[in-house]
C-alpha cells in the first residue's frame, strides 16, 4: 500500500490541494514513485475506492505493477483468471491509442469482455473502472485505473478525466524522457517498470546504445537472436519474428525520442500459446456468457468441488433443479461428465 491511499471523494480542480499534489508529481519525475504519485493525483480528481497500475502490451499479457486498496487475493485472481479477458488489454492490443475509457463503456464489446464483467467485478467487489492510457515504448502503455464499489463513473467523471489527461500525460512523457536519457549512463534499474522484458535499443545507425541484463542473458542462451535481428528492417509498423525460444518485436522511435532519436527498440517475449489453446479459451468464454445466472452459480460451486446436495443447500433450491440445470449446462458446454465440465471451466473461477 502507498503512503497516500486512494481517496473516496474528489477535490475541485481549483483547490490548492490538487495543485500541491500536481507539484509532487512533477517533483517525482524520473523516480520510481512517479506513477504512484500520478495515480494519487488521478484519484484526488475523481471519487473512487481503489486503484491499479497495469502495464499493457500489444504482444504480451498484462503486468500488474501496483495496486492501492486492493487485496493480494484479488491481484492473484486477476493474474490467474483474467489476463486473457481484460477488456482494457484487448482494447490496447486492437487500437493502441492513449486516452480515457470506462469498463461500462467497453464491457460488452466481446465475449471475453462480457465474461470479465461477470467474473472479475463480483470477485473484486467493484461496479465500474475508469482507466487512463499512457503510451511508453515497445508498443506498451501504462494503464492507471480507478475503481468504484457502487455505481458507474459518470460522463462528468469522464470529462474531468479528459480535462486533466493532457497535464498528466505531459508529466508522464517528461518522466520517460529522463529515464531513457539516463539509460546510457546507468544500469537501467530505474526503468525496470518500463523495460520488464529483455530489451535492446539501437540508434538510427544501428549502433547499440542500451541492452538490459535479461537481453544479454537471452542472447547467450539463444544464439539465433542476433541473426534474426538482421531480418527486421526499419519500418513504421510493429514487426515480429520468432527465434528458437522467443518472439522478437521491433518498433521504430520518433525523431525526438530522448535516448535514440530515429532508432529502434527490440524486445523479447515468450512464444504465443498454441492456437488450439486460444480457440478453446474463447469457446469456453462464449459458453459462460450463454449460461443463465442460475446456471453460472451452479457451475461456480461445482468447480469448487461442491456436491449436488451442498449446492442445493447453498442456493436454497431442490436437488432436482440442480440436476436439471446441470443437464442444460452439459449441453451448452458440449461435455458429457462433471469431470470434463470442471476441467474446461476451472480457469474462469476463483479457486477458493
Amino acid at each position: 500500500m502507498s503512503d497516500e491511499p486512494i481517496r473516496a471523494s474528489r477535490v475541485s480542480l481549483i483547490d490548492i490541494e490538487w495543485y500541491r499534489q500536481l507539484g509532487e508529481v512533477a517533483a517525482s519525475i524520473g523516480t520510481e514513485i512517479f506513477h504512484r504519485k500520478l495515480l494519487s493525483l488521478f484519484a484526488l480528481s475523481i471519487a473512487s475506492d481503489s486503484g491499479w497500475i497495469i502495464r499493457y502490451s500489444r504482444v504480451a499479457p498484462p503486468d500488474v505493477l501496483y495496486t492501492d486498496g486492493v487485496s493480494s487475493g484479488i491481484v492473484e485472481f486477476y493474474n490467474k483468471k483474467c489476463l486473457r479477458i481484460d477488456p482494457f488489454s484487448l482494447y490496447w492490443k486492437t487500437f493502441g491509442k492513449p486516452g480515457i475509457l470506462t469498463l461500462s463503456e467497453i464491457g460488452h464489446t466481446s465475449p471475453e469482455s462480457i465474461l470479465y464483467g461477470k467474473i472479475f467485478r463480483p470477485a473484486a467487489n467493484i461496479s465500474d473502472e475508469l482507466g487512463m492510457f499512457f503510451p511508453t515504448v515497445g508498443h506498451c502503455c501504462f494503464g492507471l485505473f480507478l475503481e468504484r464499489q457502487r455505481g458507474n463513473f459518470s460522463q462528468d467523471d469522464v470529462r474531468r478525466a479528459e480535462l486533466i489527461f493532457p497535464a498528466l500525460e505531459g508529466c508522464h512523457r517528461s518522466h520517460l524522457g529522463i529515464l531513457f536519457s539516463n539509460l546510457r549512463y546507468t544500469d537501467g534499474s530505474q526503468a525496470d517498470g518500463l523495460l520488464n522484458r529483455p530489451t535492446l535499443i539501437r540508434d538510427r545507425h544501428d549502433v547499440e546504445v542500451f541492452a538490459n541484463e535479461s537481453w544479454k542473458q537471452a542472447v547467450l542462451n539463444d544464439t539465433s537472436i542476433l541473426s534474426m535481428l538482421e531480418t527486421l528492417a526499419p519500418s513504421n509498423a510493429i514487426q515480429t519474428v520468432q527465434t528458437r525460444n522467443y518472439v522478437i518485436t521491433s518498433e521504430d522511435f520518433d525523431r525526438d525520442f530522448a535516448l535514440a532519436p530515429g532508432g529502434r527498440i527490440f524486445m523479447l517475449g515468450p512464444k504465443p500459446a498454441a492456437q488450439d489453446d486460444l480457440v478453446s479459451y474463447r469457446e469456453a468464454a462464449a459458453v459462460l456468457v450463454a449460461l443463465t445466472p442460475r446456471e453460472r452459480d451452479i457451475l461456480a460451486l461445482a468447480v469448487k468441488g461442491k456436491a449436488t446436495g451442498q449446492i442445493a443447500q447453498a442456493l436454497e433450491i431442490s436437488k432436482g433443479t440442480i440436476k436439471n440445470c446441470k443437464i442444460r449446462i452439459y449441453r451448452k458446454a458440449d461435455v458429457t461428465s462433471e469431470r470434463d465440465l470442471i476441467k474446461k471451466f476451472s480457469p474462469f473461477f476463483p479457486s477458493t
